[in-house]
């Protein structure tokens, strides 16, 4: 009997140590974003660029602790039928159970009582991420949901005729699915909006996959070990030695770009935190970001935006925005467009989401006289904008060789310049980055202020692009 009792604490070790040996392997994969992706593949045909933003802000932004707060908050919008809750469901469910809390509905002011620090004192929000499925408009946009989004909450409410102050200790990072809800701008600054794949073609894989499975009675199931591995992450501080490289290649047309490039660069952290078991630590306990992250970054962001702006729009602001872009010369009334070619919505909604895009300095409006000679507002594209004009942000390496950076030979990196087929979109790309100054001997490019070449630097450019056999190699 006592020979039992030793044993126990024994086996109790050895389970302890290879349940941690199994965690480390998992975590010090090379490949671990991938591998968290593709396990995603049992249960989820296609929407690879949505999983990635998920995970990343999900698994990789509740580590991180220099970070804007709202910085890794998603709203998942499209319409209803194209699966946004189970999405976001299966992508979360390889999180920690003690850090994932799930709500299929909720009051505008419960968080003012939920987790208050008076009742648990112990409790944080700082490491957990809350999904709120199909949320209304009404609470998406409620004073109280707002603040949570941006930081804890802490409130002043009336209890039995007496003044109580309850407080709310941290902020989880909140993944929220809507069809229907339209968030203003001040609540687009806290959330980043993220949109499915609802092609005929994505239906069509779908219904295959269901058929395979029923044929062959599969029935999926995650593995259990990588969930087990990402318990052992924990909180970080991310320093990105290259970030002042970074900046003269984001658009500064809107000031929600104050906002937004914070963001990207929380992204980078995120996937530092993620692949912590891999990266290294500076003299003062940071966590040292690298190529690999800014590639995770980059591609989570292209998916994000949209448009050469960079704002966030929901599914119904980029039909009517392709719209314009289809017919870049089309202009009219809310009247007008909610009778022909915008009838998905009601005049009132169309209304509300025109003056968005007008705010957003993508659309521009003018007052004119009607038939009936009266004053009315027509909507147009501003001439600033240029249809189809895509954002293009450089991969890492593209940036090491604009800045003269070190690149990080030994971890791979997403598409470079080599890989764009149509030399008319290298050129472009390569004007693009090319707004960055030359480097100056002892001056580093990063204190340079981006300017505009010159026309006949532009000419010097292009005639080296074209006959230069190095950069032909890019």
């Amino acid at each position: 009997m006592k020979k039992k009792e030793e044993e126990k604490p024994q086996r109790t070790k050895e389970f302890i140590e290879k349940f941690s040996n199994e965690a480390k392997e998992i975590l010090k994969n090379s490949k671990l974003f991938e591998d968290l992706v593709a396990e995603l593949d049992k249960e989820i045909v296609g929407e690879i660029e949505a999983r990635k933003v998920l995970i990343l802000c999900a698994y990789g932004g509740r580590l991180v602790e220099n970070c804007q707060t709202a910085s890794f908050n998603i709203l998942v919008n499209d319409v209803s039928g194209v699966g946004k809750d189970y999405l976001s469901s299966k992508c979360l469910q390889l999180l920690p159970p003690q850090n994932f809390i799930k709500k299929t509905r909720i009051s505008g002011t419960v968080l003012n009582y939920w987790h208050n620090a008076e009742e648990e004192p112990w409790w944080t929000w700082n490491g957990k991420v809350l999904y709120l499925e199909d949320i209304s408009e009404s609470i998406l946009n409620h004073d109280v949901f707002k603040v949570m989004c941006s930081s804890g909450s802490s409130a002043s409410i009336v209890i039995d005729k007496k003044v109580v102050d309850l407080e709310i200790i941290g902020k989880p990072v909140i993944i929220v699915t809507t069809a229907t809800a339209t968030p203003t701008p001040e609540l687009v600054r806290r959330f980043v909006i993220l949109n499915l794949d609802s092609s005929k073609n994505q239906t069509f894989e779908i219904m295959k996959r269901h058929s395979e499975f029923r044929k062959k009675g599969i029935i999926p199931e995650i593995n259990k070990k990588i969930r087990n591995a990402m318990q052992f992450l924990n909180p970080v501080k991310v320093k990105i030695k290259f970030a002042e490289s970074i900046y003269p290649h984001f658009p500064i047309k809107n000031i929600i770009m104050r906002t937004h490039y914070p963001r990207f660069l929380d992204f980078i952290s995120a996937s530092t935190g993620l692949h912590q078991f891999q990266r290294t630590q500076d003299e003062e306990g940071f966590y040292l970001a690298t190529g690999q992250d800014y590639d995770i970054a980059r591609e989570c962001f292209l998916k994000l935006c949209s448009n050469r702006y960079m704002i966030p729009l929901t599914i119904n602001q980029k039909k009517i925005l392709q719209i314009f872009e289809d017919s870049p010369l089309i202009e009219g009334t809310v009247a007008h467009f909610n009778s022909t070619s915008m009838n998905f919505m009601s005049d009132r909604a169309l209304s509300y989401n025109l003056s968005l895009l007008s705010q957003y300095g993508i659309l521009e409006t003018a007052e004119k006289i009607n038939p009936q000679n009266k004053t009315v507002t027509i909507y147009r594209l501003c001439d600033s904008y240029k249809p189809n004009q895509k954002i293009t942000i450089p991969t890492y390496e593209e940036l090491c060789r604009i800045a003269s950076l070190p690149s990080d030979t030994n971890i791979p990196t997403t598409t470079s310049l080599s890989s764009i087929p149509n030399k008319k979109d290298k050129k472009d790309l390569f004007l693009e980055v090319a707004k960055v100054p030359k480097r100056e001997v002892g001056v580093s490019t990063c204190n340079i202020p981006a300017k505009e070449p010159t026309e006949k630097e532009i000419k010097e450019i292009l005639t080296d692009f074209e006959l230069n056999p190095e950069v032909e190699k890019i």
